[in-house]
């Protein structure tokens, strides 16, 4: 009994915010690689919302929890889903003005990936699922941003590769917050930290 109220003190709704992004990643990944058409593009609207409604709930339940890391970068995952559901239904109704808008995407890729570097160093001395996600999606955040700002389709190529790495540790780290918190053990193992923690600096798995 006090093992299950001890989960639920210590719950979090971030694996889901994790899975509806990898919902949303799945499908766009094809897009840049450039094995799926850019028709599918519309599958990114509900997926976008969706995924944008349940991060907005997930990131307002993780601030009110004390934990304004993951509170305010889930919170700001749900404004970049919502732009881009908003912007794939802008363009395939037309309502666009600019028929590429590619170059101004990337300077808003450019941000995000600075914030999302900066915002890195704790996921590196959690554990090992939670490292590789941010340093693959770093990765996609400065390759999208170049591409689209430096006119160099092959760099937006580049970046739906590494959402396969994204993809996999969203799906591994989702899984394991859950299952590991709802036994009270390990099931699935999130790996040790990247960077060894400092003694005394707080960062748990």
């Amino acid at each position: 009994m006090s093992e299950n109220q001890n989960n639920v003190a210590t719950a979090t709704g971030s694996p889901a915010g994790f899975m509806c992004m990898a919902f949303y990643l799945a499908v766009l990944c094809p897009m840049l690689i450039g094995i799926a058409s850019p028709d599918y593009g519309v599958l990114l609207i509900p997926f976008g919302f969706i995924g944008m409604v349940v991060q907005l709930i997930v990131g307002t339940v993780d601030l009110k929890r004390g934990d304004i890391l993951s509170g305010n970068i889930t919170l700001a995952f749900s404004a970049f889903m919502a732009f881009g559901a908003i912007l794939t239904l802008l363009k395939l109704t037309k309502i666009s003005p600019l028929a590429d808008t590619s170059f101004v995407e990337g300077f808003v890729f450019l941000v995000m990936g600075v914030i999302m570097v900066l915002l890195t160093g704790p996921a590196l001395k959690a554990f090992l699922a939670l490292g590789l996600f941010n340093v693959v999606t770093d990765a996609f955040f400065f390759l999208m941003a170049f591409g689209g700002i430096l006119k160099m389709p092959v760099l937006n190529q580049i970046a739906g590769y590494c959402l396969i790495g994204s993809i996999i540790t969203l799906v591994w780290t989702s899984c394991g917050i859950t299952l590991n918190t709802a036994v009270g053990g390990e099931a699935i193992p999130l790996g040790a930290p990247l960077v060894k923690p400092a003694p005394g600096s707080g960062v748990t798995a």
